[in-house]
């Protein structure tokens, strides 16, 4: 059967439109993470005061933190978090240390151990912090309380650098003006408590991302888009703190 001009055009322009809309349904799914503050950062490392952003995924292995009453387990979510955030630092050129990228607490297996596995490894992240040079120091964690009314953002700095509750500032203010409008918390100085950041002497936060006792917050915590988010407002503070923190 032979098909007259118009026809062959109508079907091709039936064709091409349906080709668009698969394509367009397709890269809606893509998302380059590390352009969250415009389309490319101008960030001259040449001149930035602090080279390196040391992640911190808090827990692992043996130690899994909190968990939500669906079974989802702050070890994870602390990673997964991290590795998001490690992915948009270095897109952009920013120097990144992990203090871990897998399962596992950084107790040195060949000494003895037992019973002082979390000790060891504070100590072997503090030794991260303390040797790497011009560095910052971001601890990610999850939050949980025995009320599971409780939720939202909270930022602890370490008492022994300025700089420590300027960038714990940025973080607990840029969340509140992207994630969680209706979060009123405000950065808290760490006590003793909370090891490393009473003893980091670099510029050091503690994130609790949000509470997993909390079934609505740790539902969003299952989502990836979530933790994206999460991730992203992270990469902005952290880039921000770092333009304003120069050398020159």
């Amino acid at each position: 059967m032979k098909l007259g001009f118009s026809v062959k055009l109508l079907l091709f322009f039936i064709a091409s439109a349906l080709f668009i809309g698969a394509a367009a349904y397709l890269l809606s799914d893509f998302r380059l993470p590390f352009l969250s503050r415009g389309d490319s950062l101008q960030i001259n490392t040449d001149t930035l005061k602090y080279k390196t952003v040391i992640i911190d995924a808090g827990h692992g292995g043996e130690d899994g933190g909190a968990s939500s009453a669906k079974g989802l387990i702050e070890k994870n979510v602390n990673l997964e978090i991290s590795k998001l955030l490690c992915e948009m630092l270095r897109e952009n050129g920013i120097n990144v240390v992990m203090t871990r990228e897998d399962d596992r607490l950084l107790y040195d297996r060949n000494v003895d151990y037992h019973g002082r596995k979390k000790k060891l490894d504070l100590a072997a992240r503090l030794t991260i912090a303390d040797t790497t040079p011009d560095a910052i120091f971001i601890s990610i964690h999850m939050n949980s309380f025995t009320n599971p009314k409780y939720s939202g953002l909270q930022v602890w700095y370490s008492p022994n650098d300025p700089d420590s509750s300027t960038l714990a500032g940025l973080i607990q203010s840029n969340n509140k003006a992207t994630l969680q409008p209706e979060n009123t918390r405000k950065t808290k100085v760490a006590t003793s408590s909370i090891f490393l950041l009473e003893n980091a002497t670099c510029p050091a936060v503690l994130v609790e991302c949000g509470f997993l006792s909390n079934p609505a917050e740790a539902a969003l915590f299952e989502t990836d888009e979530y933790k994206q988010k999460v991730a992203s407002m992270l990469f902005d503070s952290i880039t921000e703190f770092l333009e304003k923190s120069t050398d020159v």
